[in-house]
């Protein structure tokens, strides 16, 4: 059996990627955008690492179960956007964008009809989270990076159900959708076209694009395990892949149809018919496609139309809907817009620290420098190196920037209905000023980049980019302190995970006339279906002029309590007018 990282779960619908050919994109380069979707309670840090050399026999660290792949001589430098919690990093989650400005992003399959348990169909159990670090050390270009790619899926088979990698630079775009095992697909995404890509096979004939990639057996296979039945014997021209290769479960997913959907009616400006017009690989749009674009795209929930039917929590939030899976989503960690530019070293990241219907795009340039305001203590190269490995406390709450973010954006969460209208046009005033930031900032560093001054290029990038950061930061936390609530909570006593009681009881201060329907309480930018508890009907109380108790059932959150140390946690409800509110605190964990 192969005993994959527990760390990786495809089972869950996550991430949303958007690729657009250098003809339909503002600049006349390559357009890629990522939301990175993930369940539980993470983290999400920044780093460069730079290009090293090996010694002959290193071999990279992998999951339990999984192959050792064995390490080149010489690596390039990358930049990684690593996901971790206190049980080690995540398999399917982190970003790189490499020193020859090649860009690597990955969305779940879902669950492809592979057999999980059948270990033939890899050698030594298979890549997992080493192919996207093979990717980022060792692609000279996009075009190089799908050779990579075919050539370490064919030789150890991909470990995981089912995936798709994309592979980008300038000028290119590549995605491939793997099975586990040794079958791939895979097409260079037309000059002229937008890939749309939630978390299902896409791919149907072999003809889809222009340029395509696959598997020799790809058609043989599918017809000896019976996925695929030719209409007419011999006659292959009925094959689809996504309908060969797709597990049942995940077949035609209701929250991969609609992400589809909408991100094909934002990107064409017209409405989509997915009974008529189905879900393709690509689509043309005829119009150029704009940073705002795919910001439109990637922080949508569908509003206005027929499938916005329903609203969570008590700030009827559009995130964590029982039924209903938007593009934007309660699981979404970061969002990213890449740039790309002729030198590597100009690449701007749009980078939303969080769900970017809540908090702004940042415009950075990694290739030139990580901005202090985002880098770690942790030397770079030890940090990819443990990357599997478990950090206990890692999920404890900082004084860091990120914090601060994710703080602005729990808050969010709680009160959405009531003030999203009051946040969304200083998000967008906040992009359209990253625009202007970017370029500013690029025409400071082509000079020094031209001249070869490296080391002022990437102070000059850590300087503005770092301001940037500081001024959006600024101006979300003066907006939220114009509008916090009048509910504070007092200092919980220390919460032993061995011997946690049953009921936590809260003591809250306000002015509000408070409601106990509709209360929850939990750990900060988790599920709030999950890792929430609903206050326990019937003990709202009301102590006097100013003071409440509330109970909370501990169940709930526990399981995201991996680690002793300090965890912000995040209150919201309603007032008995119905208007929303929001306070945290902290609680000591041992």
């Amino acid at each position: 059996m192969n005993r994959v990282h527990s760390c990786c779960d495809e089972s869950t619908m996550n991430c949303m990627t958007l690729i657009a050919g250098r003809e339909v994109s503002f600049n006349h380069r390559v357009l890629v955008g990522h939301n990175e979707d993930d369940p539980g309670h993470l983290t999400v840090r920044h780093a460069y690492v730079p290009a090293q050399d090996w010694d002959a026999g290193s071999v990279l660290p992998a999951e339990e179960g999984c192959a050792q792949i064995p390490q080149v001589p010489h690596t390039y430098g990358y930049y990684w956007i690593e996901f971790k919690n206190d049980r080690g990093g995540i398999t399917t989650a982190d970003a790189f964008a490499n020193e020859n400005g090649v860009v690597i992003t990955t969305n779940s399959m879902g669950r492809s009809r592979e057999d999980m348990e059948d270990a033939s169909v890899v050698r030594d159990g298979g890549i997992g989270y080493n192919l996207r670090r093979v990717l980022a050390e060792r692609s000279k270009s996009a075009r190089d990076g799908a050779r990579v790619l075919m050539d370490m899926v064919e030789t150890w088979g991909y470990a995981l159900s089912g995936r798709a990698y994309t592979i980008a630079d300038k000028d290119e775009a590549f995605m491939f959708q793997l099975v586990r095992g040794r079958h791939y697909i895979g097409a260079r995404v037309p000059d002229n076209a937008v890939a749309v890509m939630p978390n299902h096979y896409n791919f149907h004939t072999l003809q889809d694009c222009p340029e395509m990639f696959y598997s020799e057996d790809l058609v043989s296979y599918a017809v000896e395990k019976g996925w695929y039945v030719p209409k007419q014997s011999g006659d292959f021209s009925d094959f689809d892949f996504a309908a060969a290769y797709q597990h049942e479960e995940t077949w035609h997913n209701p929250a991969n149809m609609l992400r589809q959907k909408h991100g094909q009616r934002l990107v064409l400006r017209r409405p989509w018919d997915l009974e008529t017009e189905g879900i393709p690989f690509v689509v043309y749009p005829d119009h150029p496609m704009e940073v705002q674009t795919f910001a439109e795209v990637l922080s949508n929930h569908y509003e206005g139309t027929e499938d916005d039917c329903e609203r969570f929590g008590p700030g009827r939030s559009p995130h964590n809907v029982p039924n209903t899976r938007r593009i934007c989503t309660g699981t979404t960690l970061e969002s990213n817009i890449y740039v790309f530019d002729e030198r590597p070293e100009l690449l701007t990241v749009y980078s939303c620290l969080g769900r970017p219907c809540q908090l702004p795009y940042l415009p950075l340039h990694p290739l030139s420098g990580v901005p202090e305001e985002l880098r770690e203590d942790m030397d770079p190269t030890r940090m990819m190196a443990e990357h599997l490995q478990p950090e206990p406390g890692i999920l404890c709450c900082t004084d860091s920037l990120r914090q601060r973010m994710r703080d602005l954006e729990c808050r969010l969460e709680m009160v959405y209905c009531d003030e999203i209208d009051q946040v969304r046009p200083i998000l967008a005033k906040l992009l359209a000023d990253a625009q202007g930031e970017n370029a500013a900032t690029v025409d400071a560093l082509r000079p020094l980049l031209s001249e070869g001054d490296f080391e002022a290029a990437g102070r000059c990038a850590c300087e503005r980019d770092g301001a940037f950061i500081r001024r959006a930061l600024e101006a979300l936390e003066d907006y939220a302190r114009g509008h916090a609530s009048d509910v504070r909570i007092d200092a919980l006593p220390v919460l032993d995970r061995a011997a946690a009681p049953e009921m936590l009881t809260l003591t809250l201060h306000t002015g509000l006339e408070l409601r106990c329907e509709g209360m929850i309480f939990g750990i900060e930018h988790t599920d709030t279906r999950q890792y929430y508890a609903a206050a326990k009907e019937g003990t709202l109380r009301k102590l006097d002029a100013r003071t409440y108790s509330v109970e909370f059932p501990t169940a709930a959150f526990l399981p995201g309590l991996t680690a002793a140390g300090s965890h912000a946690f995040w209150l919201g409800g309603n007032d008995v007018s119905g208007r929303a509110f929001a306070a945290s605190t902290i609680v000591e964990v041992r």
